[in-house]
């Protein structure tokens, strides 16, 4: 075989390569949202408004992940395979038995904690769950126990935090 017929060669297995590297790169992990939690210890009286926010904050959450390239799974599967009076960030890890179970790759899960009606914070972590490891977590700041604060607050966690470690941009 002469030269071009090997460089030829050559540069077609390169593409095959390079083809196959960028497809299995891009195959986005299944992701698994858990609804947010809400931890209260500001001694005020409970908000009957939280219930809602929390799983209107937690359905943000999962189209923003979706839209960064997560490949999240619907809430239905999540409220199927979490059982019910679990809080996930006291039940030491079972985060990930419950994305196993669903079939999931990533779990997401977090937690809105209220200080005060002015002082909030919002923590999310994303976990791979082969090696029950933590991807990354993020955490912001919010004031004001109010719907719009809270979409702020996930939704610059998204863009700023998770975006980046989304299967796809890895």
């Amino acid at each position: 075989m002469d030269h071009a017929g090997r460089a030829a060669r050559f540069a077609i297995i390169a593409i095959v390569m390079t083809v196959l590297v960028t497809l299995s790169g891009t195959a986005a992990a299944r992701t698994l949202v858990l609804d947010l939690e809400l931890l209260d210890t500001s001694g005020e009286a409970a908000s009957p408004d939280h219930a809602e926010r929390l799983k209107r904050v937690s359905e943000e959450l999962r189209r923003g992940l979706n839209d960064k390239g997560y490949d999240v799974m619907d809430a239905a599967t999540a409220a199927r395979f979490k059982p019910q009076g679990i809080e996930i960030r006291s039940c030491n890890g079972c985060e990930n038995d419950i994305a196993r179970a669903a079939g999931a790759d990533l779990v997401v899960f977090g937690v809105v904690h209220k200080i005060s009606s002015l002082i909030l914070s919002i923590l999310l972590v994303v976990e791979d769950v082969a090696s029950d490891r933590a991807v990354t977590t993020a955490r912001i700041d919010i004031r004001g126990d109010n719907d719009a604060s809270w979409s702020r607050g996930i939704g610059w966690l998204v863009e700023h935090r998770l975006a980046q470690h989304a299967p796809a941009a890895r």
